[in-house]
């Protein structure tokens, strides 16, 4: 028997989580029908373990950011707001991700982006942090980059195109387009 998943995704040049609860789906389509025109999108996996680590926006070539305060940061469990420095603070970049350090070790999950120098850990961080520690995220691993989705149609991946463990990894969208696509996910 096959199970469906949908979601519809409405977001324009914001990364938008897609929702999965399983990690063996027999196919994934991305269905444009809200757009009055094509729908340029970039579906990409994010690494949840720390093994797999991002700097910034153009990881190859840049400085990561950086904490920014002599002070550093203690553990705590209550909200805790991090300045930082270098390289800016982006939404795309740390909301809702898991933030580390150079050697792999959880910080903690970012909740919110204050500005291009604050960011902000809920529930607190769990490793304390130095004045010039460099921040990483999970590095991200597309699937579809820059494709374009004309209006009316759809776009189907089958199950060993995007495969992938939803412990270990979170799946993304990006799309240029605020009407959005619908996506399905057939069990």
């Amino acid at each position: 028997m096959a199970y469906f998943y949908t979601q519809h995704i409405k977001t324009a040049d914001t990364k938008a989580e897609i929702t999965v609860d399983y990690n063996d789906y027999k196919s994934l389509t991305l269905v444009n029908k809200h757009a009055s025109a094509s729908v340029t999108v970039d579906l990409y996996l994010v690494d949840q373990t720390g093994s797999a680590l991002r700097q910034s926006a153009n990881y190859e070539n840049s400085t990561p950011t950086k904490v920014n305060l002599s002070a550093g940061y203690a553990i705590t469990s209550s909200s805790q707001a991090i300045v930082v420095d270098t390289t800016n603070a982006t939404a795309d970049i740390f909301l809702n991700e898991k933030v580390w350090l150079s050697t792999g070790t959880l910080i903690g999950t970012c909740t919110a982006v204050g500005s291009t120098t604050g960011i902000t850990f809920g529930g607190g961080i769990v490793y304390p942090l130095a004045n010039d520690d460099d921040l990483y995220t999970g590095a991200r691993f597309h699937i579809l980059n820059n494709v374009v989705i004309p209006n009316g149609t759809s776009l189907r991946l089958d199950g060993e195109d995007f495969n992938f463990h939803n412990d270990n990894y979170k799946l993304y969208i990006n799309m240029n387009q605020a009407d959005g696509l619908d996506i399905m996910l057939r069990r």
